[in-house]
């Protein structure tokens, strides 16, 4: 188990960085390798990260499906609980990846809510200390919509920056 436990967090690293990267405002300047159109560089990773369907937009469904995998990768027993040990593998990794990225991005993107959204405060609804697949599941509705912050039922660059 010590094994995963060290691999866990670089594979978490791909889940969830790209919620870090788009910490920006959305906006970038040119448009690189990958980068959809009309998108900024921090935008458009975040699309390739979220957009499970790669149809351009993110979706409650699209969320929900990114969750899972989170869920499962931190959820290193397999049992479908996220146990007090994972829980700190989980803020230890999520620790290191605010600390990757906090020099030259913004505030205003998905990262931090992301982020947030991967506590025990979050996700653990009954208070038990253990967070289930259930509860996980049940956290993402509200997840989305505080990241729809047009509430126009999808996460497009509307909702970030100077836009949202």
């Amino acid at each position: 188990m010590k094994a995963t436990i060290f691999l866990a967090p670089l594979a978490v690293l791909a889940l969830v960085g790209g919620a870090a990267v788009a910490d920006g405002h959305g906006q970038g300047q040119g448009q690189g390798q990958g980068q959809r159109q009309g998108q900024g560089p921090q935008m458009a990773h975040f699309l390739e990260e979220w957009d499970m369907n790669a149809d351009g937009r993110v979706t409650v469904e699209d969320v929900a499906a990114r969750r899972t995998d989170i869920f499962d990768m931190f959820d290193l027993s397999g049992d479908g609980v996220i146990d007090a040990e994972e829980q700190a593998n989980m803020a230890a990794t999520i620790a290191g990846q605010e600390e990757n990225n906090r020099e030259g991005h913004g505030v205003n993107g998905p990262g931090p809510r992301i982020h947030g959204a991967m506590t025990p405060a979050y996700n653990d609804a009954n208070h038990d200390g253990q967070i289930t697949a259930a509860e996980w599941a049940e956290a993402t509705p509200r997840l989305f919509t505080e990241l729809d912050r047009n509430a126009d039922g999808v996460i497009n660059p509307m909702d970030f920056g100077r836009h949202g």
